[in-house]
């Protein structure tokens, strides 16, 4: 029972009983006080009617008449002359119902009065003796209405102190409520403040769970903080601050074999020709402090590009990869400039060349294919001795023009809309306890006799700025799915879902309308994108939680150091990327990492699934670390 019920039925009752209380009191006092009045009535009327038949010399036809006027005057109740023998010799009496005040309350109230008597005489001998008692009708009457009148007044008290009560509680309360919705939001997941009401006993419970959420914010950021300290100690080459070429590869090697937008892109390749003479020349302090700056301007490079990374091959080789760039020329010439900047503000410039090679990947490619067209082509920009760019293209579709291909994909995206050709494709994410988590449901697209993969077109979906509408569709297929097949159902959506207005209004509409399937609805948004738009990833979270939708991101783990953002997102899950996952097994560094990560993700009531898992011996050691599920083509 909510408290505005409460203090109704608390008002009610206390004004009850003040109010049956008061009309017990004040009806006995009126009772009483009407009783005397009527018994002194009874006995004055009685002596005065005596007096007047005495005055009469008992004359039994006046006797008669006198009092029978009397009588009828209907202020009597009873009116009886006896006579001395008390042989009654006149009697009046009224017996109807009074009809003045309900019978139960008569009965309460019982009004009982004394007769008046006297003597009529006739000389010095007396006649007989007059009874008389006056209807009680009247006091009842008066009494009843009395009772009515205090009714009354006391349920307009009640009305207005209950009213006035639910208006001061609302003043009162309304911290709790803004409580409630924080115990809410922890509940979500979501680790909130607010500010500390006046009210003492709600100061110190705001205050117990500010500290509460503080505490768990505090500790997000220290352990986001130790994350990233301990994934650069492991990946991250000590003197430019890039990634290490294991890492490297093993990011690259997750990416062409992933199944979304970043499974096509450009990768580019810089030298820095002569670094030992260079060393000889200018110290190797000076040139490690030079390198130092060139990675960190690699990495800024790396942090505009959603899901790129930048590494240091080796010492004189830079590399970058840059997910749904299409046109790599313009990637390698970005880092040629970038490096350029460094040795001209180092005074090193003049003759030192930055040879280049640069090439398109697709999901399919192998790192041998991709290192072998860099590699031929970092010869030929070498020997030239010049700062050019050789791009190293592996297909005809790739020296076609960026707007013919555009159109292309374009022709194809507007048939698959109107035509209904996209699908989506199944694959179980499996719990430590082999209980399915959900079904994994990447999109396909049917075209010309063959199912493209979502790595295969959403690179161009996303260049054609069609995301939206391909992240409606795959929700409405998902919410198909659910209620042909009654099993949670996983999709992945763009950062369309996030940026585009409309999209939370849209996802919460569908939501309602299917409200069994979305119980069983998981959205996820990559990392990158979550991080990025984070206030609209929020608004996306808050829509679809409240309709039992499940919110994650997928490919975790590239930005550990924005950990701590997540206190009030409200997520159910985070997916790690596959980068992470491979060869878990034989990797203590990324055991560490990643068991941390999932520590930080149980504290904060999340599970933790791993994407790409490729054999049991990865299964097995991910169960080991503390993982809730995973997936990937070495699940079943």
């Amino acid at each position: 029972m909510s408290l505005y019920k409460q203090l109704w039925v608390a008002v009610i009752f206390l004004l009850t009983l003040v109010f049956v209380g008061s009309v017990i009191v004040t009806s006995l006092s009126a009772k009483t006080y009407l009783q005397q009045q009527l018994s002194m009535k009874n006995s004055d009327n009685a002596a005065a009617l005596a007096l007047s038949l005495t005055q009469q010399d008992a004359d039994e036809v006046l006797l008669e008449l006198t009092l029978s006027a009397q009588f009828d005057t209907g202020f009597y109740e009873l009116i009886q002359l006896t006579d001395p023998d008390g042989v009654v010799m006149i009697l009046r009496e009224d017996t109807q119902d009074t009809g003045y005040a309900p019978d139960w309350f008569m009965k309460i109230f019982p009004i009982e009065v004394e007769s008046g008597t006297a003597s009529v005489m006739k000389g010095w001998q007396q006649v007989g003796l007059l009874t008389l008692r006056s209807h009680s009708r009247f006091a009842y009457a008066e009494l009843w209405q009395s009772t009515q009148k205090m009714a009354m007044l006391f349920l307009l008290v009640m009305i207005l102190a209950g009213a006035l009560g639910v208006y001061l509680l609302r003043i009162i309360l309304r911290p709790l409520e803004s409580v409630v919705d924080q115990a809410t939001a922890i509940g979500e997941r979501r680790f909130i403040s607010i500010p500390e009401p006046k009210t003492l006993e709600f100061r110190q419970v705001v205050s117990s769970m500010n500290n509460l959420s503080g505490g768990i914010r505090q500790m997000l950021a220290q352990e986001a903080k130790r994350l990233e300290k301990s994934q650069r100690g492991a990946d991250v080459d000590k003197v430019s601050g890039l990634m290490n070429r294991e890492p490297f590869m093993r990011s690259l090697d997750a990416t062409l074999h992933g199944d979304d937008v970043n499974s096509a892109g450009s990768i580019c390749l810089v030298r820095l020709p002569g670094l030992m003479e260079l060393n000889e020349k200018y110290g190797r302090t000076f040139i490690d402090r030079m390198i130092a700056d060139m990675g960190a301007s690699l990495n800024s490079i790396s942090t505009n590009h959603s899901r790129s990374a930048a590494c240091r091959l080796n010492g004189s080789d830079f590399a970058l990869l840059v997910p749904r760039a299409i046109e790599a020329d313009k990637t390698a010439e970005e880092v040629q400039q970038a490096l350029r900047a460094v040795l001209e503000a180092r005074s090193i410039g003049g003759d030192t060349g930055l040879p280049a090679a640069a090439t398109l990947y697709q999901q399919g490619d192998t790192i041998g294919e991709i290192m072998t067209r860099l590699d031929s082509s970092m010869l030929i920009s070498a020997d030239e001795g010049i700062s050019r760019v050789n791009v190293a293209a592996k297909s005809d579709i790739q020296l076609t023009s960026v707007r013919e291909q555009m159109q292309y994909w374009r022709d194809i995206f507007v048939r698959a809309f109107s035509e209904d050709l996209f699908s989506l494709a199944a694959f179980p994410a499996i719990g430590t306890n082999g209980g399915l988590i959900h079904i994994e449901a990447p999109v396909r697209l049917a075209w010309e006799g063959k199912l493209l993969t979502a790595g295969e077109f959403l690179p161009w979906v996303n260049r054609l700025e069609m995301s939206h509408m391909l992240d409606q569709q795959v929700v409405q297929l998902a919410l198909r799915k659910i209620q042909e097949t009654g099993k949670p159902v996983s999709v992945n959506l763009s950062v369309a879902a996030v940026v585009e207005p409309s999209f939370a209004e849209w996802i919460s509409e569908q939501l309602s309308v299917h409200a069994d399937a979305a119980q069983k609805l998981w959205m996820e948004l990559a990392e990158p994108m979550a991080f990025r738009h984070l206030s609209g990833f929020k608004l996306l979270c808050s829509r679809a939680k409240s309709r039992g939708a499940k919110i994650g991101i997928e490919h975790m783990g590239h930005q550990m150091s924005a950990l701590g953002q997540l206190h009030d997102v409200g997520l159910d899950y985070l997916k790690v990327d596959a980068n992470f996952v491979r060869d878990i097994n034989e990797n203590a560094a990324n055991q560490n990492l990643l068991g941390n990560l999932c520590t930080v993700g149980h504290a904060i009531g999340v599970i933790v699934i791993a994407e790409g898992v490729r054999s049991d011996e990865e299964w097995e050691t991910l169960k080991e670390i503390g993982f809730d599920g995973a997936t990937g083509p070495g699940i079943v």
